[in-house]
């Protein structure tokens, strides 16, 4: 008969343990939105204070991407993933006992009932009897080999009686088995765990969304254009959703021209972001007609008035002829770009600016210049050159500083200009496209001439190719 003071020994240890295993787990479970970290940090709480190994198995639509539409295993009624498996003293367990494992529960199975009853399991000793009705999806020799006269907790981690999946605990058979006081610590700690998993899971699938919004939305620029060079950087304001209102493009025009445009959408996040998709992707369609600047943004404009909600934003569209090596810029509201010659010279653009798109412009004036070969342009939107602590004329002067600094690429001259103007976060996005114009030789350059009739069409198509 078991003295009445090791007994009482044993349940204040018990206890004690069950206490600081709760600390524990609350206060590491809350430090992290990753989810497989968070899922490690619950299973190595409980290692080795409170049991001898832990893991958790997490459904297959917790742990699984919106992408994913194909079913590991159609005929399973539930599959289960163990993203986390800690043991302590392990003499090197079997891979089936690491995390990582995929579980595939049919309909009817002990663990498909355990999971649609949603209810904790105590096992005191795991005997014979019971290593017999281990489901095969379990059955291993080290599995068999952790379990054999061990004690066993199943805890299922429930969110709004949604199932994510379920805790495993275990005790060497040298310990003292679980008691129900154990099992209701679990369930009390599960509630807890489970709120935090599943905010970690919704977190990664806001940053999978995000993600793929801003692949989306981020500009495509053509690896190579005859007698021009482009670099740029995009730093939104929202570190969450990572995009916003601003966007810049390089589109190839017929001729070698190149379209260079830059814009900005009244407005932060995701709605400043869909607005700006919706003027990006007409801007590009609107260039295939090879339009000039002016005719652009007014059909732009046009196109903006005519969505279901309000659009208001600026925009500077120029065309580049390399071969003329003349540019025409028309902007609509938008900060004038920024022209530093070869001999380092730098000037302001007089670009006549009309109202900004969606007001409702009825024309647009143009400007038109000549490019000296290995000019260099910039184009930016106002986060880069304004902030609480100065106007936007201070920024514009602080650029023209820093674009006279020699550099010795263009993406080096991007990374510096960001570096001094934004050094840490600030209050809106902020667009850069940055064009050497080197323009194309005249020696690089042939000429046809062709009498004015219909048939000389095809003559001079299969001249250009």
């Amino acid at each position: 008969m078991p003295d009445r003071h090791d007994t009482a020994d044993a349940h204040m240890e018990g206890e004690a343990a069950r206490l600081a295993f709760l600390q524990r787990t609350i206060s590491d479970i809350g430090t992290t939105l990753n989810l497989d970290r968070a899922a490690h940090l619950l299973a190595a709480s409980a290692v080795p204070g409170f049991a001898d190994f832990a893991s958790v198995h997490l459904h297959d639509h917790v742990t699984a991407s919106e992408d994913d539409s194909i079913a590991r295993n159609p005929q399973a009624a539930s599959v289960m993933h163990r993203v986390a498996a800690v043991h302590h003293d392990d003499p090197g367990r079997g891979e089936e006992l690491q995390a990582g494992q995929t579980f595939a529960y049919s309909s009817g199975t002990a663990m498909a009932r355990f999971l649609a009853l949603i209810e904790p399991v105590l096992i005191p000793r795991v005997d014979q009897d019971i290593l017999r009705k281990l489901p095969a999806e379990l059955d291993s020799p080290s599995a068999r080999s952790v379990l054999t006269d061990s004690s066993v907790m199943l805890v299922p981690l429930t969110v709004r009686d949604s199932v994510l999946g379920f805790l495993v605990f275990g005790r060497k058979p040298e310990r003292p088995a679980f008691v129900p006081a154990d099992l209701a610590a679990c369930q009390e700690m599960a509630q807890r765990a489970a709120l935090s998993l599943h905010n970690a899971r919704l977190y990664r699938h806001q940053a999978r969304t995000s993600a793929v919004l801003r692949r989306s939305l981020l500009p495509m620029l053509p690896s190579h254009l005859p007698g021009v060079e482009i670099a740029y950087r995009y730093r939104p304001y929202s570190p969450t959703t990572q995009v916003g209102g601003d966007w810049l493009d390089a589109i190839r025009l017929p001729g070698h021209r190149v379209g260079l445009v830059i814009g900005d959408v009244a407005g932060h996040g995701l709605h400043a972001a869909v607005a700006m998709g919706q003027l990006r992707t007409a801007v590009k369609a609107l260039a295939t007609l090879d339009l000039a600047p002016a005719q652009l943004l007014l059909r732009l404009d046009q196109f903006a008035q005519g969505l279901d909600h309000t659009i208001l934003a600026t925009c500077l569209y120029g065309i580049y002829d390399p071969l003329a090596r003349r540019a025409t810029f028309a902007s609509a509201g938008h900060l004038p770009p920024i022209l530093v010659s070869p001999d380092g010279k730098d000037e302001l653009l007089e670009v006549p600016v009309s109202a900004p798109i969606g007001v409702g412009s009825i024309a647009f004036d143009t400007l038109e210049l000549s490019i000296d070969p290995g000019s260099l342009l910039l184009m930016c939107t106002d986060g880069l050159v304004e902030t609480r602590e100065k106007d936007i004329e201070e920024g514009l002067f602080a650029v023209r500083r820093s674009l006279t600094a020699p550099h010795l690429s263009l993406e080096e001259a991007c990374d510096a200009l960001l570096w001094r103007q934004r050094p840490d976060s600030h209050h809106d996005d902020a667009a850069v496209l940055m064009a050497r114009l080197h323009g194309i030789p005249q020696d690089r350059i042939a000429t046809w001439l062709l009498p004015p009739r219909p048939e000389q069409v095809r003559v001079a198509r299969w001249s250009q190719e």
